[in-house]
């Protein structure tokens, strides 16, 4: 999530993020990132496939001006530019993920994320012997 926020800080100075939640006095324009769910599912027996998903709710500037629409869906358009390459860099990772527009309303627009990445779940270092010499023995027929 703090890469999320991080792009969209970086992208957009003049908006307020918030994070899960958004206050009772919403600040305009603003993002609010949300985690949506996460799935693990494994891979083999010490990796697993770790997807989660969030969702950016982009909240435009109100009014009775029927421009406000168009800006909205230009916000949206641009938050899921920034998702174009197809990874989010996050720390020492490329984390794959894909966005898609989820629909708006009449003041607000949201963007989908899905997240995957893969994880060691190995319980720690592998102390299993190592084969310290091999004999084969090559027969000609």
């Amino acid at each position: 999530m703090a890469g999320i926020q991080q792009l969209l800080a970086e992208n957009y100075p003049d908006h307020t993020i918030y994070m899960d939640l958004h206050p009772e006095h919403l600040a305009r324009p603003s993002f609010m990132i949300e985690l949506v769910t996460a799935d693990r599912s494994p891979v083999n027996c010490r990796t697993v496939r770790e997807t989660v998903y969030f969702t950016i709710t982009c909240f435009d500037i109100t009014g009775d001006e029927p421009d406000n629409t168009a800006n909205l869906l230009l916000t949206q358009q641009s938050v899921l530019d920034l998702f174009r390459a197809g990874y989010l860099s996050v720390q020492d990772r490329n984390i794959s993920v894909a966005a898609s527009p989820g629909g708006r309303n009449a003041d607000q627009a949201y963007v989908d994320l899905q997240f995957e990445y893969f994880e060691d779940c190995s319980d720690g270092q592998d102390i299993t012997p190592l084969m310290k010499e091999v004999y084969t023995a090559i027969k000609e027929e």
